[in-house]
């Protein structure tokens, strides 16, 4: 009970510091940002700190979550106005924005909802046991109150990280200000751990820490601010502004400015007294300009050498303790040389408006042209490697695809995965001059292409085919040995018998035989073409409608072969058609 009753009496005293600090802060507001909003902190340390004591008084679960969703209010504005509080320390002039205020209460509004409808989803406190055990206050929180203190803890982040900047980067006399004021945070840090930590189970100390941080804050924005570092004479300030400054009465009559504007005025007018103080403004300028409510102005004078003067003017209302109008403060800058080079640089800018539109156009022009001339290479180059009448890829590009695929493949020894593996086919169709002798060469160039299309459709993206010339076709299997290569093209040799050619009333059952040769160190595409075309030959000698592999002893494909092989030089129509229909076998 002894505990209970001095951490009631040490929460009392820092609701009542902060409470203090707060209304004395709030009437010294006006002095600078910084002690307004230190008053706004102060209060939501006094409502935490009042809180804190209020929940070690009460024994009722509802109570005392009503008491916690108060008091996270508190522990939100608090945060909040800290970093706030770092802001305008670091930068006198700087005010709060209207459109921060409803930013920074998302998140002390969200918590309050989020405590407020606890008992239903407990993502907050885990349980409500702190509410009735007076030994331990500090909650089992949930994942939302760790979401909340992360928050917390990134606005602390930040408005510290600012003054350590301020610190570093601020004048050397007002680093002492800055490093005190860091250093005043460590009361509440502190207090803030031992409760995370539940070093302390019976109550959160946070916010009599933070109210220690309110009072060293107060004291050094109080005693220790240095408004005004090294005193300077202000006549002396007044003359080293590069700008004329005039201030001048309600009547419009001189009262004060500084050497500038002595300079400018002697020089619109040269009569002028040396002593310009006291003189109307008005006549000086010969009525060309009368102060009004204020504002920006740019003005043309000429001086008394017939020179042209051009000036910028601000003029600010200057007003009496009972808020009427006394005199005009005026600030006239000299941008004479200023305009003069802008209509040099608008007549620059003109000029090179035109140049680069002729230039975009020129360059628009050159476009098409390389465009045009790029679709032409590309076309010629296609048609260069293309065969005229099947389409296929012709033999120049064949040799190309060989060289490029048979380097790696025989840097790898063959046997260096897929990537070390090259095979390909030489495939001639059987007994094609029959079909130009019997049916006439159109009717073999049909042939010829409808066996490109079948041969292009039964192969892989990475495939080459490539007519060889005449009836005679290669077919380049890149990663494949010389059993897979086989395979795939006895797929094929089905694939085309099963296919007939129809053309000029004719339906003609085409095969072909092929030879299968894989590359094998040392060899040259052209000796893959040569054991390639050795393999074409045993195949034709074999019967035809077949595919051989090169090497020392082929392997028969295994492939049917013609019942009733025919000699050279034939063809037969086993299925004599009615008159007008033949059908024709190219075997």
């Amino acid at each position: 009970m002894a505990g209970q009753a001095f951490l009631l009496l040490l929460f009392a005293l820092a609701a009542a510091v902060a409470g203090v600090v707060a209304a004395v802060g709030w009437r010294r507001r006006r002095t600078a940002p910084a002690v307004g909003t230190l008053s706004l902190v102060s209060a939501a340390i006094a409502v935490w700190s009042a809180v804190e004591g209020l929940i070690l008084l009460t024994g009722d679960p509802g109570t005392a979550l009503l008491l916690a969703a108060v008091k996270y209010v508190g522990v939100g504005a608090a945060m909040a106005g800290f970093l706030c509080l770092s802001k305008a320390v670091a930068d006198r002039g700087w005010r709060l924005p209207r459109r921060a205020v409803p930013l920074l209460s998302i998140e002390p509004a969200l918590v309050t909802a989020a405590i407020v409808t606890n008992p239903g989803h407990h993502l907050f406190f885990l349980s409500m046991d702190w509410a009735v055990s007076p030994e331990m206050r500090i909650p089992e929180f949930g994942p939302l109150f760790w979401a909340h203190t992360g928050y917390s803890y990134l606005l602390f982040a930040v408005g510290a990280a600012r003054l350590v900047r301020a610190w570093a980067r601020g004048p050397r006399a007002q680093r002492p200000l800055y490093g005190l004021l860091l250093l005043s945070v460590a009361p509440s840090t502190l207090g803030n751990v031992i409760g995370l930590l539940a070093i302390v189970r019976t109550a959160d100390l946070t916010p009599v820490g933070f109210c220690v941080t309110a009072v060293v804050v107060y004291w050094l924005l109080v005693h220790r601010s240095l408004p005004e570092l090294v005193p300077v004479a202000r006549d002396r300030v007044f003359d080293m502004i590069g700008d004329a400054v005039v201030t001048i009465d309600a009547s419009g009559r001189i009262l004060d400015l500084n050497s500038v504007a002595e300079e400018v005025l002697h020089r619109l007018r040269p009569g002028t007294p040396a002593r310009i103080t006291g003189l109307s403004l008005k006549e000086m300028l010969g009525g060309v300009f009368t102060p009004a409510d204020g504002g920006e102005n740019d003005l043309v004078f000429t001086d008394g050498a017939g020179r042209r003067l051009d000036l910028n003017v601000r003029t600010t209302p200057l007003y009496d303790r009972r808020g009427e109008r006394a005199g005009w403060a005026m600030v006239a800058r000299d941008v004479t040389a200023l305009n003069r080079q802008r209509h040099e640089l608008e007549q620059a800018n003109s000029r090179l408006r035109r140049q680069q539109d002729e230039l975009e156009q020129a360059n628009a022009r050159l476009r098409d042209q390389l465009h045009t001339i790029e679709l032409l290479r590309t076309d010629l180059a296609e048609q260069a490697a293309r065969d005229a009448l099947t389409g296929l890829h012709n033999r120049r590009h064949l040799m190309d695809v060989l060289h490029r695929e048979a380097a790696p493949a025989a840097g790898s020894g063959g046997s260096g995965g897929n990537g070390g593996r090259l095979s390909l086919a030489l495939l001639d169709i059987d007994h094609f001059k029959q079909v130009n002798d019997r049916y006439g060469h159109r009717v073999g160039d049909d042939v010829l292409v409808r066996f490109a299309e079948l041969l292009s459709g039964g192969v892989r993206r990475d495939d080459t085919v490539a007519r060889y010339g005449g009836e005679e076709f290669v077919v380049v299997f890149p990663g494949t040995d010389a059993e897979q290569a086989r395979s795939r093209v006895e797929a094929l040799l089905e694939q085309v018998a099963a296919d007939p050619v129809h053309s000029g009333g004719h339906s003609l059952r085409v095969t072909f035989s092929a030879g299968v040769a894989a590359l094998s160190p040392g060899q040259s595409p052209d000796d893959l073409l040569q054991a390639a075309d050795g393999a074409l030959y045993a195949a034709k000698r074999g019967g035809r409608n077949r595919v051989e592999t090169a090497g020392p002893d082929p392997q028969p494909a295994g492939t049917a072969t013609e019942p009733d092989p025919q000699p050279a030089g034939t063809a037969t129509e086993p299925d004599p058609q009615p008159a007008g229909t033949a059908t024709g076998t190219a075997a």
